[in-house]
């Protein structure tokens, strides 16, 4: 797969900056076997950097990001850092964290995989993977999650009562089914509370489960998903474009015509 291309070539350029002491490898390409990563998966890779340096770090990315591949566009996702989009759709995320944030960041359970590329920290990095959670406090996770839902569950019917239908559909979608997959989890499979398999919850639950889902989330179908996804993007060009028509504000029009044809062929696949 080209993300393996990746981590080689990563690994090579990031080497030849001083200032970078780690390089961590997180989520599904670091895992060998459950939920491995497939042609459609991001990649996420942590760059650790002496204190002081994160700025110029950050800077250097865009360059060495050139010499991974064809690069369609990059920019600082306020939630991943350092993110690039290739030609053939590749994601990679390059999060840029200081030294002395290194046991604050990786708190991500020992039952998730990780792979260190480069430590230059004289054993701090591997230290702090090593003493990682081991365990989830199942019940204190049940409890927290009871209350969370139908605290969520007030909130959203009062919502709706007010006629703030997005704001109820979107605590529906965002806390309350959430909520109840995690249920599933304990009930059904409590180490897959450790691998965080929310985002794979196809491969892990029963189709009763699912069935469960398709009832109470509203865009819990293939199809409508689809539909939603092209409508979506076509919406968003035509409000970009009359964006810049009333205030002359600029953006990247090739993007557009470089990314919109492929996910669009994606879709019709």
């Amino acid at each position: 797969m080209f993300g393996n291309t990746i981590i080689s070539k990563l690994e090579a350029e990031i080497s030849k900056k001083p200032s970078v002491i780690g390089l961590v490898l997180v989520g599904s390409y670091a895992r060998e076997k459950i939920y491995s990563a497939n042609e459609y998966s991001d990649m996420e890779v942590y760059v650790i950097v002496l204190d002081g340096n994160v700025s110029k770090v950050e800077k250097d990315l865009i360059e060495i990001a050139k010499q991974l591949g064809e690069i369609i566009f990059h920019y600082k996702n306020r939630w991943a850092g350092f993110s690039v989009v290739f030609d053939n759709l590749f994601r990679l995320e390059l999060p840029v964290i200081k030294q002395s944030d290194i046991k604050s960041v990786f708190l991500r359970p020992i039952a998730q995989p990780v792979k260190i590329l480069i430590d230059k920290t004289n054993g701090e990095l591997k230290k702090a993977l090593d003493t990682r959670q081991k365990e989830i406090d199942i019940e204190s996770l049940f409890q927290e999650t009871f209350f969370d839902f139908w605290y969520m569950a007030v909130l959203a019917v009062q919502y709706l009562k007010k006629g703030e239908y997005w704001n109820a559909r979107h605590a529906q979608e965002v806390v309350l089914v959430p909520a109840l997959i995690k249920l599933f989890e304990i009930l059904d499979n409590k180490e897959a509370l450790m691998l965080e398999t929310n985002k794979r919850i196809e491969q892990f639950l029963s189709e009763e489960r699912l069935n469960v889902l398709k009832k109470i989330s509203s865009v819990y179908n293939s199809d409508n998903i689809k539909d939603v996804l092209k409508i979506s993007m076509g919406e968003f060009v035509s409000v970009c474009n009359e964006i810049k028509k009333k205030y002359g504000f600029r953006y990247e029009e090739d993007v557009v015509d470089k990314v919109k044809p492929k996910l669009d062929k994606l879709l019709g696949s």
